[in-house]
């Protein structure tokens, strides 16, 4: 379906582009909002991702790929958000504010965030975009332009580090 809303949005149909970007622009935010950490920097990133989207369309080779390479954008901007403002990076601080979790469950909560704090920001958006946002292997490395190897060896690594100190903190 979106091949081909990009396919006519390289002809020239405005409106086709619109639509491919409001079926990606909630996932375009969520991963803005994990380098970022803040609603107004990560609208702020994707609309200058639409922007730079719009006015490079025509390089897009594979409409197949808009998704992926639409993502791209969005780090790229987030990045460079962070660059000029260079601020510090933690994840979702807001996630579970629920009154109904048990006081376990709140600590376990807890302990997860601050080990995903700890993460470097790329590992920490590589487990968001995987286990959040429910991408597979092969979109994460193609938005991150990384090798699917290197992206599994994150992943893989980083969980068994944390799950090493969770249960390190349970004995």
């Amino acid at each position: 379906m979106i091949d081909l809303l990009i396919k006519k949005a390289k002809k020239g149909d405005k409106d086709s582009l619109s639509q491919a970007i409001m079926a990606v622009k909630d996932d375009a935010y969520r991963v803005a909002y994990c380098y970022l950490h803040n609603q107004e920097d990560s609208m702020d990133a994707v609309c200058d991702a639409v922007e730079k989207a719009m006015v490079n369309l025509k390089k897009l080779k594979e409409p197949k790929y808009f998704k992926t390479w639409f993502i791209r954008i969005v780090i790229n901007e987030a990045k460079m958000q962070l660059r000029q403002k260079q601020k510090v990076i933690s994840l979702a601080d807001s996630l579970y504010v629920n009154e109904s979790f048990q006081e376990k469950q709140r600590e376990d909560i807890i302990d997860l965030e601050k080990m995903l704090d700890e993460l470097e920001p790329l590992d920490r958006l590589l487990i968001y975009m995987k286990y959040y946002l429910g991408y597979t292997l092969d979109e994460i490395a193609l938005s991150v332009d990384l090798p699917l190897g290197t992206v599994k060896t994150k992943i893989y690594g980083n969980l068994k580090v944390m799950r090493d100190k969770l249960e390190l903190r349970e004995v």
